[in-house]
């Protein structure tokens, strides 16, 4: 009991020093975590500024879920974002999401790029165009 009692008189100044250290110290911690989340707004509010509105984005948050759809009106707090699913107008903080990044994805069922019918048309065309030649270079022989 003595040797703690000696160590406590000791170092008791060092002691004091220490817990005023820890104490002021741990406001700064919380205000370099807030400076990164804004940080990291920020760059979330620049990456979104730079899409076209109805851009079709795949947008990410901290609680790993996910939303896809069309951009809407950007503020300087919010954007809008309109659900590819449910057609309903979604309105997202920047400090709640973690990554933005435009897709390509088709919206709606069956509206795969195999189906669109203006991709088939120069070949269609192309197709005709070989077989009235040839048809015409038979017809002439």
């Amino acid at each position: 009991m003595n040797k703690i009692l000696r160590f406590l008189r000791c170092n008791s100044l060092l002691l004091v020093a220490i817990a005023f250290a820890s104490i002021a110290l741990a406001p700064t911690s919380r205000a370099q975590s807030s400076e990164k989340i804004e940080k990291h707004s920020r760059k979330i509010e620049k990456r979104v500024a730079k899409y076209r509105t109805g851009t079709l984005l795949q947008v990410d948050f901290r609680d790993n879920s996910q939303a896809l759809g069309s951009l809407g009106n950007v503020s300087d707090a919010t954007f809008q974002v309109t659900n590819t699913e449910s057609n309903k107008v979604q309105t997202f903080n920047y400090d709640d999401v973690t990554r933005v990044k435009k897709t390509k994805e088709y919206i709606g069922a069956g509206s795969g790029p195999e189906l669109h019918f203006h991709h088939w048309v120069p070949v269609l065309i192309v197709a005709a165009a070989a077989g009235g030649g040839i048809a015409a270079y038979e017809a002439v022989r």
